[in-house]
């Protein structure tokens, strides 16, 4: 159970306040005094609300003002009551603010970090555990900044090529099913006054719009039903390694999913192996941020392999369709230089800068194929609506 102190210290000239884990109210006295602390006030802590998270722009900024305040001679104490009232984002001041406390009561920064992982992410934890061995906090700290903003303009530059595409596609299936269920029926209702002799592009566009009005109650449940069961089925373990193995071989978007959990692996790993953290460790953190859970069964195997004696360069040759020749050779020369860390940051830097041409490449060839898969479609429908009209003058001559 979670208890919220107030203690002072041995000389009542100082206080701390905080929360502390305890079977019982006496076992958590007992904890205090062990850590040096006499308890003025102990109760129940409340259940904690799900707290918001805060974007990666408002993490990078807490981490260098972190640095900063550090860098600057500020101890760590009062770097993170500085923290705590100015950070621009709530959940980040409640943690600096709570970390500070459970400092003060005598945890490392990073298991009080660690407690409190919707403000900051587990490879941020990792990071700051290997500098408190190493003593190069502030070093770490802009490092994991740096870190944290090249990812988020990965993940936006991503975000940006898949959203136009998407959003095109939308926007001609509304304006299809618009022609098909307001439009044509005004049609159909003309031509069965005139009693016109319909060609058969027109019988065929009528058979649709019928179609798609007649069983509209089962084809809307119909396809949410189907999203709603993918989604459960990418959230399985199995569902979600067959569907991300599945999109690495998609035209147009696999190259960029590929490239990209490439990158955000490279980078990861550089980041961490330049902090300090051994390999195996290292690997771990990446393989859960990679973004694709083929990738990260592979990265699995990857650990087992160095864990029986292969290097990294020789365990990622194994699977040479995700870690491309280009990936391991850059990393067989980091290994035998003894700049591991450099090499993984270039190559991960230079993925990245595919990915961004591949996606402005996309963004500009998305454009004119959906106006000509549009056009094609309005010209289907225009002349299916219309070529009737030629003949209704003669209907009515007739008569």
């Amino acid at each position: 159970m979670r208890y919220v102190y107030l203690a002072s210290d041995e000389n009542g000239t100082r206080t701390a306040e905080g929360v502390i884990e305890a079977e019982s109210p006496q076992e958590a006295r007992r904890r205090l005094r062990e850590m040096g602390l006499f308890p003025l006030r102990l109760a129940p802590a409340a259940r904690r609300r799900r707290q918001r998270r805060p974007g990666s722009g408002d993490l990078v900024l807490f981490m260098e003002q972190f640095a900063t305040l550090i860098g600057a001679g500020v101890s760590l104490v009062q770097a993170l009551n500085t923290l705590s009232l100015q950070s621009p984002h709530p959940t980040l001041r409640h943690a600096a603010q709570q970390v500070r406390a459970r400092i003060e009561g005598g945890s490392g920064l990073a298991e009080a970090m660690g407690e409190f992982p919707e403000a900051f992410p587990p490879i941020v934890v990792r990071m700051v555990a290997a500098a408190e061995l190493s003593g190069s906090l502030e070093e770490t700290l802009r490092r994991v900044a740096r870190y944290l903003d090249d990812a988020f303009e990965l993940q936006q530059k991503i975000r940006s090529a898949l959203t136009y595409p998407i959003f095109a596609i939308v926007i001609v299936l509304l304006a299809v099913v618009a022609l098909l269920v307001v439009v044509v029926p005004v049609f159909q209702k003309l031509y069965a006054n005139a009693g016109a002799d319909l060609p058969g592009i027109t019988l065929a566009l009528l058979a649709v719009s019928d179609a798609v009005r007649r069983y509209a109650p089962v084809i809307v449940p119909g396809l949410a039903l189907l999203v709603w069961g993918f989604g459960r089925f990418r959230a399985s373990p199995a569902g979600g390694y067959l569907i991300d193995r599945a999109f690495l071989g998609l035209p147009l978007f696999g190259p960029i999913a590929h490239k990209s959990g490439l990158a955000r692996f490279a980078r990861t790993l550089a980041t961490l192996y330049a902090s300090g953290i051994n390999i195996l460790a290292a690997l771990d953190a990446a393989r859960d941020l990679a973004g694709n859970r083929y990738i990260a069964a592979l990265i699995d195997e990857v650990q087992e392999r160095i864990s029986k004696g292969e290097s990294l360069s020789q365990a990622l040759a194994h699977e040479p369709e995700v870690f491309v020749p280009m990936f391991t050779r850059m990393v067989s020369i980091g290994e035998e230089s003894g700049e591991l860390d450099r090499m993984l940051d270039q190559v991960g830097h230079h993925l990245e800068r595919e990915v961004d041409h591949t996606t402005k490449r996309l963004s500009s060839m998305i454009e004119p194929v959906m106006t000509v898969v549009l056009g094609v479609i309005v010209l289907f429908v225009a002349l299916a609506l219309y070529l009737p009209l030629f003949e209704l003058p003669g209907k009515v001559m007739g008569r």
